[in-house]
């Protein structure tokens, strides 16, 4: 009866470890096509800094100012 039980959980860890294995494997690919597709254009990083909260409004205009 105690192998079966350790069986059991070994299974269990087993299977476990697999579906961590294959979620970060996933989470992986997504990051790195995500970050792909993101433009490195300026002003599309100063625009998502805007929208993320990083700089306010101010530093938003002196900024666009200096790359135009």
């Amino acid at each position: 009866m105690g192998h079966m039980i350790f069986g059991n959980l070994g299974a269990l860890i087993f299977w476990g470890v697999l579906a961590l294995l294959i979620y970060v494997a996933v989470r992986a690919t997504i990051n790195r096509v995500g970050s792909d597709s993101k433009s490195n254009d300026p002003v599309d990083i100063l625009r998502r800094r805007y929208a993320r909260g990083e700089i306010d409004k101010e530093e938003f205009d002196r900024r666009m100012k200096d790359l135009s």
